[in-house]
């Protein structure tokens, strides 16, 4: 595929990205992909952002550790390794290519914000220009059970992508996209997410 490279992590684990570049764009997006997706299941969606935002951004979509062509070198998904992937971007933007953070804007689908936020609510990332979130989870569990479900609250310990404790960290502008009829992961996820933002984009 035209712009596939690879990055590296902190534990020495290869991940596939996509970097399509613009003539002239100003602005670079981390796309950090939904669960049960890999980069050649979201090719025709890069293309399709790229034609929308009409060569003003570059698009840099990577893998997480355990998916696809890692998972094939005997790499295993889990929470860190997402984690993990989307250093391996930032780094790769802002040290390899020195792109100043305020060119960069952070964007998580589903699954995808866990990794997106997780990197926004960290000092490092404070400065860039935005973090957008689409169909959000408040964290893992709260996709699947409500709030107050005391199913929830008995296996807090044991819940990923917490989404719902690091957002109210997130000092750059944040813009949240989630349809009402979401059966996969409830609109009541973002809501949560919202009132938590520091500089938050009208719905």
């Amino acid at each position: 595929a035209p712009g596939l490279i690879f990055l590296e992590t902190d534990a020495g684990e290869r991940i596939p990205a996509i970097h399509k570049r613009r003539l002239g764009a100003g602005i670079t997006i981390i796309y950090s992909h939904g669960n049960a997706e890999d980069l050649g299941l979201i090719l025709d969606t890069i293309d399709e952002l790229a034609v929308l935002l009409e060569g003003k951004a570059n698009i840099l979509a990577y893998e997480y550790v355990g998916y696809s062509l890692s998972r094939l070198e005997g790499f295993a998904p889990s929470e860190q390794g997402c984690y993990r992937s989307i250093d391996a971007a930032w780094r790769y933007l802002t040290k390899d290519l020195a792109l100043p953070a305020r060119d960069v804007v952070l964007f998580g689908r589903s699954i995808g914000t866990g990794p997106t936020v997780e990197l926004a609510s960290r000092d490092e990332a404070s400065g860039c220009a935005g973090v957008v979130l689409q169909c959000p989870i408040a964290s893992a569990g709260r996709a699947v059970f409500s709030s107050d479900s005391k199913i929830l609250w008995a296996a807090q310990a044991m819940d990923l992508f917490v989404n719902v404790h690091k957002i109210g960290k997130v000092s750059c502008p944040v813009a949240i996209m989630h349809g009402t009829a979401d059966t996969v992961v409830p609109c009541s996820n973002s809501q949560e997410l919202y009132e938590m933002l520091q500089h938050a984009f009208p719905p």
